[in-house]
Parts: structure tokens; sequence; C-alpha cells
């Protein structure tokens, strides 16, 4: 018989740390968002509920004779709905992360999830509203166990945000290229010289965490620059946001993270974070400087991370959710999921949800949707559509803010990582003819795989 222990807090499970990150291994789908210290890092530093206010961890665990065969981390939240106090129950980590599911070994997945579900309704008077985001067809949560009763829950189910992931299966970056679509080969080569052309480009990248935390710091001036600053989607739009990135630069943590940063005369104009654990290679965070999107800066930091993933001889690149339009063009599989939504009838939130399926149902205009190719939150804060600029690139820096970058890209050269001159860097790209001078890369990061 399966026992389901519940903690509200991480120092309370740490006696089984151990044991999570060797069935977070052992797992149907391990990943590094489903670690111990990725949890406890997260909690930690969750912007929504600074200092935990209004939160209360449930880490679920099941035992069979004492062996934990199965965990799961959810969060208990408190909010007022119509002057009224309620609570809601779902996964701990956010939509940034991997399909957020429970852990166990494949053939214990179903009755994990069956006691699970047991015990969260045997707390019902603690929530009114359960949700599981981001479920996929291999998920041991949605459908909910045929054996359980609910016939006193409203259960509801809406489309999530695909995954993307790129299988990695060819040898070399050229190989990769290759395999892409003519479309996309002929727009990445032109692309590319307009960016070489623009001025001195250097690449620098790094896994080591103390140059790797310099690097953040270069990263983050970058951010002021983009998008995602004006559509508060970037790292600096809250102080616990910036010290949950540094806490996964934590050598303890079993998620590897590196930096890469673009450099253009100087200034950096993009950077990507990315995360490796066992076989896989995980984007996190991408930024690049507006000013110069015309140059597609972000296209060669993914190519850069693409070559990353198959010289670390990675299985696989997780690209994680969203704007499947974009990912699909760098032959990344898409994964379909759905949101999985159980109200408990009578609840504040169950009459709401009751009232609000009535007003779509009788004021809601159906249209049929057309596939979205583009970013809808980047054009609606950039409040601009897909044109031509003029090909001169000019790029304001105060002199205090080119002080501390040329401070910060020293920092990173007496460190550890690589550092690619433009013409090291066009020789890493998988194009026919690549103009430039060789020269000496000054210290390769070991990135490899230990799988």
């Amino acid at each position: 018989m399966i026992e389901v222990r519940c903690f509200d807090s991480f120092e309370k499970a740490a006696f089984l740390r151990n044991e999570v990150n060797a069935l977070n291994r052992a797992s149907a789908r391990p990943d590094p968002f489903s670690t111990f210290e990725f949890y406890q890092n997260f909690f930690r530093h969750d912007e929504d509920f600074p200092n935990g206010q209004d939160l209360c961890l449930w880490f679920l665990a099941a035992f069979d004779a004492d062996r934990l065969i199965g965990y799961i981390a959810l969060k208990q939240v408190a909010q007022k709905v119509f002057g009224v106090k309620t609570y809601t129950l779902g996964f701990l980590v956010t939509h940034d992360t991997d399909r957020p599911h429970l852990v166990a070994k494949a053939e214990d997945l179903q009755r994990v999830s069956e006691a699970f579900y047991a015990y969260i309704l045997s707390r019902k008077k603690e929530w009114s509203f359960l949700e599981f985001q981001q479920q996929d067809a291999a998920s041991p949560l949605f459908p909910p166990p045929a054996a359980l009763d609910l016939k006193n829950y409203l259960v509801r189910e809406w489309p999530s945000m695909e995954n993307g992931t790129i299988h990695l299966k060819w040898n070399t970056l050229a190989e990769y290229f290759k395999a892409l679509s003519r479309n996309s080969r002929t727009n990445l080569r032109r692309l590319m010289r307009r960016l070489f052309d623009a001025g001195e480009v250097e690449f620098v990248a790094s896994a080591h965490p103390a140059t790797a935390l310099t690097l953040f710091e270069l990263y983050r001036l970058i951010e002021p620059h983009s998008w995602k600053s004006k559509a508060q989607a970037d790292i600096g739009r809250h102080p616990e946001r910036i010290e949950y990135f540094k806490g996964l630069f934590d050598s303890k943590q079993p998620m590897r993270v590196s930096i890469q940063v673009l450099l253009l005369d100087g200034i950096p104009i993009a950077g990507l974070i990315t995360g490796t654990y066992l076989k896989g290679l995980y984007a996190l965070h991408i930024v690049y400087d507006e000013r110069v999107s015309r140059l597609a800066p972000g296209s060669a930091m993914l190519l850069m991370a693409v070559r990353q993933a198959i010289e670390g001889r990675f299985a696989f690149f997780n690209l994680l959710s969203g704007f499947s339009y974009y990912k699909l063009r760098w032959l990344a599989q898409m994964t379909e999921t759905r949101i999985v939504q159980i109200y408990r009838k009578g609840s504040i939130l169950f009459w709401r949800r009751v009232f609000g399926d009535w007003k779509r149902r009788h004021f809601s205009a159906k249209k049929a949707q057309a596939p979205v190719l583009f970013n809808p939150t980047r054009r609606d804060v950039s409040g601009e559509e897909a044109t031509e600029v003029d090909n001169k690139i000019q790029l304001e820096v105060s002199a205090e803010e080119r002080r501390r970058i040329a401070e910060l890209i020293h920092l990173v050269r007496q460190g550890e990582g690589e550092f690619l001159s433009a013409a090291e860097l066009i020789a890493a790209m998988p194009f026919d003819k690549q103009p430039g001078k060789p020269g000496k890369v000054k210290r390769v990061m070991g990135l490899k795989n230990s799988a």
C-alpha cells in the first residue's frame, strides 16, 4: 500500500534529497526542473510570492514500504475572489520550465497518480481549484484516474503551450544546417552576412560558475534595450527573479548553466542562457537588443547553441514552450499539451467558472483563428511590423555603461570560457563560404555530455 506524506518546507524534506534526485534520473522523463535543488531555489525566489506570503508548499512524496516511489511539488495559494478568501492548488514551478509533472518510474506512474489524487481530494476543504498546466499525452494526471469519484467536482481542460525539442541526429553543425529548409538556409546566410557586415562581431561563452556569473551581469545589460523589458518578460523585472537565476549557477545544482553573449563593436547585443542535464541541453532564457533586431542576433545565438548541443554530444536541445511557428523552422518536434482544471462544486471559484462559461456561450462571437506566425507580445510592446530599416546601426552607449561593459569583458576573459573573434565565429558557422582570417581560440569550455 502506498503512503503519501506532505512536506510544507524543503528543510523538512531535506533527508529525501538524494532519493528525490535518484528517482528523477530513473524516472519516465528525467529533467533538471524536477531536482530537489531546483525546487528549493525556485521556492526561495518565487517573484510572485516574495517571502512566501500567501504561499504554502505541498511537496507530496509517495512511499511503498518506506521506499520513495514518486513525488510531485505543488503550492497552495491564497487569494481573494469577490472579497472572499479562497485557496488554489497547482504546480510549484511555472510555465518557463518543461512540462511540470509527477515524477516516478514508468511502471509506478499510474498507481502513484491515484495515490496523489486520493490524498489531494482527502484535503478538499483546503482548496477550491486544482490546476495542472502543460500536461502532454503521456501525463498520468489527465485524465484523472477512473477509480476517482469526481461527481462533486467540475473538470475542465484547455489547450496549453506546446513544447519544442530538437532531437539531435546530426554529427556536425553543417549536417544540421543542410537539414533545414531551403528558405531557412537562405535566410540564415543572408542575416549572418548582414550581422558580420555591421561591425566587429565577437562571441563569449562560459559554463564555469564564477565566469558565468560575470557574463550574467553582461547579459543583463542587454535587457533594458530588449522588447522583453517592455513586456515584463526580462530577468531584471523583479529582484527575486534575478536571485532565482543566480541560484541556478550554484555548483550544487544538478543542472549546469552556461551563458553565451554576442558582442558588436564591444557592445553586448544578444545572449542566451542554457542548462545541461544528463542527455539534454535546455534553453532557459534569450535576449537581444531591439536596436539591432534586423541583424537577427537571436538567430546567431540559437545557431551557436545548436553547435553547443551537437559538439557536446547531447541527445536533444529542448527549446521549452511556445512560439511553435518559429521553433518548427529550427527542426523542433512540437508536443501538444493541455491545462487540467478541477473545481470543487459550490466554491466561489466554481461559481465564477460557471458564470464565465455561460457568458462565453451566449455573448462571445466564435471566429476561426488563423495560425499565429509572429510573436504577438513583442509586436504589441514594440508597436512595429517587420519592415526594413536603414543599414546603419547606431548604438547609443553612455561613457559609464561602456566602462562597465569593458570591465565585465575583461573579467570574463580572465576566467574560463570560449572567446571567438569575428573570423573564428565565421569559421564556426556552417556556411560554404566563410570569409575572414583564421584565428586562435583562447580557451574552450568543457560542455561535453558526461552522461
